[in-house]
């Protein structure tokens, strides 16, 4: 049975996800992440002796605690047989990607696997070109959910990077002449803008 986050993976978290969001029986959701933890039917978990439901209850503790998220450091990938390079640079991102990212993190956390697919292309692709990205949807759901989160930690980190260096580079333009002065104004407060619906909801 599972009892640490390092050996849950991303489709087996978002479906306890959802059962601790679905209004039910705290024993009946119980029954429900145990089945799944220790891939088990329901009617099979509900036969168990007294002594050994309990055992594997206390098993399911540790879903309780903050998860750390593991160190990413931007470097490819290898799952299901995909090698997936992250994203870095965000101000290179195409339309389709913003689009995406934008459509998903509405309903995050539980489209944390098609966020993620946003900005994890297998090598020598260009995004949702030449692959199928259900591929890469279904592969981001067998990472362990320390490496999923710290790779939402990484892309937000790099997101929040990119933003803050256009900045940067806008500010100095801008410095230089009243007009360009005027437009640095209004690009900040759409860049500023920008990060603020992306970011929204996504915990750093």
């Amino acid at each position: 049975m599972i009892n640490n986050y390092e050996a849950l993976d991303l489709g087996r978290y978002m479906k306890i996800d959802a059962i601790l969001h679905k209004p039910a029986e705290d024993i009946d959701k119980q029954v429900q992440i145990i089945a799944i933890l220790a891939d088990m039917p329901e009617d099979k978990v509900l036969l168990l002796p007294l002594a050994d439901y309990a055992s594997m209850a206390k098993e399911t503790a540790f879903l309780g605690r903050i998860c750390e998220p593991a160190k990413v450091d931007g470097e490819p990938i290898e799952v299901n047989k995909l090698r997936l390079v992250p994203t870095k640079d965000f101000l290179k991102i195409n339309t389709a990607q913003y689009v995406d990212f934008q459509t998903f993190a509405k309903g995050f956390p539980g489209t944390l696997p098609e966020l993620l697919s946003c900005f994890l292309v297998p090598e020598g692709k260009a995004y949702n070109e030449g692959y199928d990205i259900a591929d890469v949807q279904k592969a981001v759901r067998s990472l362990n959910v320390p490496t999923a989160i710290g790779l939402v930690t990484f892309f937000l980190l790099r997101f929040s990077q990119s933003i803050a260096d256009s900045l940067t580079s806008l500010e100095k333009e801008a410095s230089r002449d009243r007009k360009k002065a005027k437009i640095w104004k209004e690009k900040s407060k759409e860049i500023a803008g920008l990060l603020q619906t992306i970011g929204a909801g996504l915990p750093i």
